[in-house]
């Protein structure tokens, strides 16, 4: 098995052990940011070190020219995708599960799940996972430890539009803790720092992660959580992948990216994340508590 991933995301899959299967990981610059060039040199290193492939799995859900190139570079022997691509590259087996994402928008777990059961696949669970190291698991369970049960608090998403102003934040942890007195980990990015550090300093029992932020670090600080609330669907499939309880709060609802622990509910705003009414967040965490 051979997987290309963005240099961004490897420490993700360094961490992914197979027990019968070699696993070759090969890495790029994120695709929104790599050259024609790089992808099309990509590729055909990848046929000349490995052969062509057997199979392509297209899992990016980008229908652009980058993706195209790939695909007709690499030259796999069958290609799969779910977004809806008609070329003759790609298996007739990927209709169906390209329907139920293009058309029933259904979740984007569940639509893999089905087409590799189409394509003959033994049939997994439709579920998010993310290994995580030993060694991550510890450094961060040897700050959190003294904290007990506690609830994750992440505040960005992937615009301006879905990250909770400085202000909202704190009407935030004011609500959460006029609810339980469990203490709050803020989870955070790069960008978020500063403010999850004037947070911190602002009140009691709300705390962060001194270690440098990474994906792997917040994943291991969510696996363990009572609650995450959160406005990111990155952070939202960590505690899908963990079964870890949820309050989602979306700008606008995304069918494709639900939440998907055995506990969750769901706060819609609409365009801006700011806009979220206080007591229906409320109300949504007490729900989620009383369920645990």
């Amino acid at each position: 098995l051979l997987i290309v991933t963005s240099t961004i995301n490897l420490e993700v899959f360094n961490a992914l052990k197979l027990e019968q299967t070699k696993l070759t990981l090969v890495t790029m610059t994120m695709q929104d940011h790599a050259t024609l060039k790089e992808i099309k040199d990509l590729a055909k290193n990848i046929t000349q070190q490995y052969g062509t492939p057997d199979l392509c799995i297209e899992a990016m859900r980008k229908k652009n020219l980058k993706t195209m190139l790939f695909i007709s570079q690499l030259k796999a022997k069958t290609n799969f995708q779910v977004v809806g691509l008609t070329m003759k590259c790609y298996s007739p087996l990927c209709k169906n599960a390209s329907r139920m994402d293009q058309h029933l928008r259904a979740p984007v777990p569940m639509t893999w799940a089905f087409m590799m059961r189409e394509a003959g696949f033994p049939a997994v669970r439709p579920i998010y996972e993310l290994p995580l190291s030993e060694d991550v698991l510890d450094e961060v369970r040897e700050q959190m430890r003294s904290l007990g049960s506690y609830i994750v608090l992440n505040l960005e998403g992937s615009s301006q539009e879905r990250t909770f102003s400085l202000s909202i934040a704190e009407n935030l942890i004011a609500k959460i803790q006029s609810e339980t007195d469990m203490p709050i980990v803020i989870v955070h990015g790069p960008k978020g720092e500063d403010k999850a550090r004037a947070l911190v300093d602002c009140y009691n029992n709300v705390y962060r992660l001194s270690l440098p932020p990474s994906i792997k670090r917040s994943a291991a600080i969510i696996k363990d959580a009572y609650i995450a609330i959160t406005p990111d669907t990155s952070i939202l499939h960590m505690a899908s992948a963990y079964n870890t309880p949820v309050v989602a709060i979306y700008a606008d609802y995304k069918t494709r990216w639900p939440a998907m622990a055995d506990v969750s509910e769901s706060v819609v705003v609409g365009q801006k994340i700011d806009n979220i009414s206080l007591d229906e967040f409320a109300k949504a965490l007490k729900r989620v508590l009383a369920r645990i």
